[in-house]
């Protein structure tokens, strides 16, 4: 019985000790620093990477938000049709289903033609306003890009000089530059998701065009548009180089 009581003291003990350990860079711990995360970013960094991740999902609803409507578009005019050539409530919910797969779809029936002349005028309203919100939270993420860079470069920049006067270690230097090369990443990463769902869209687009969908060379236009703001932002971010 002795012997337990001993053994937990002891584990006890140790825990106890591990809990308080810490690690001295010149004058830091383990603990993150003031104004720093548990993950050593800044608060700003963070809000960047939230702001990117917003965007992404902005983008990734201009795909899903038409195709589903197209899917409706599909339905309502295939319901519709039904009930012109006489049917009942029937062939009604039949005409739905199929024109739910048609407007979806896209082809050559009559009913199709219908659904997808209804989808191409949501389309041109849904996109668009889809792409002014994400031009509108580009312009957001891009400003407080600049100031995120600008603030890395300077600090990195420091934080070079004070590991070779010896006032801070390598090992502190590298944790740090690891942190701002891994929020870089999640941004570039962001970014280029973002312009991937742009282009899906576009080339969604120039398909309706081929299948008579009418012109909609403006959308066009507005798409290619964001994806090279996406394109050109994306490549003034850099990873630090390391040793």
């Amino acid at each position: 019985m002795t012997s337990k009581l001993l053994t937990a003291a002891f584990v006890g003990m140790f825990a106890l000790a591990g809990g308080c350990t810490t690690e001295t860079v010149g004058h830091s711990t383990k603990s993150a620093p003031s104004g720093f995360s548990v993950s050593n970013k800044t608060p700003k960094e963070i809000s960047l990477e939230k702001q990117v991740k917003s965007l992404n999902q902005q983008s990734r609803d201009i795909v899903v938000r038409n195709t589903v409507e197209g899917a409706m578009a599909g339905a309502v005019v295939g319901c519709g049709l039904a009930l012109m050539l006489g049917g009942d409530g029937d062939d009604c919910v039949k005409g739905a289903v199929a024109g739910t797969a048609l407007g979806a779809a896209g082809g050559h029936a009559v009913g199709q033609k219908a659904a997808q002349k209804n989808r191409d005028l949501v389309k041109r309203d849904q996109v668009l306003a889809k792409l002014k919100g994400i031009n509108a939270s580009l312009g957001s993420v891009q400003t407080n890009l600049r100031d995120v860079l600008r603030s890395q470069n300077a600090e990195i920049a420091s934080l070079q000089r004070q590991v070779g006067a010896n006032q801070i270690t390598q090992s502190a230097y590298d944790k740090r530059v690891r942190a701002i090369n891994s929020n870089r990443t999640a941004v570039v990463k962001g970014l280029q998701t973002a312009e991937a769902n742009v282009n899906k869209e576009r080339m969604e687009l120039v398909s309706l065009e081929k299948q008579g969908g009418g012109s909609l060379s403006t959308l066009r236009s507005a798409a290619s548009s964001t994806e090279k703001r996406l394109a050109s932002l994306r490549s003034t971010v850099s990873l630090i180089p390391t040793k």
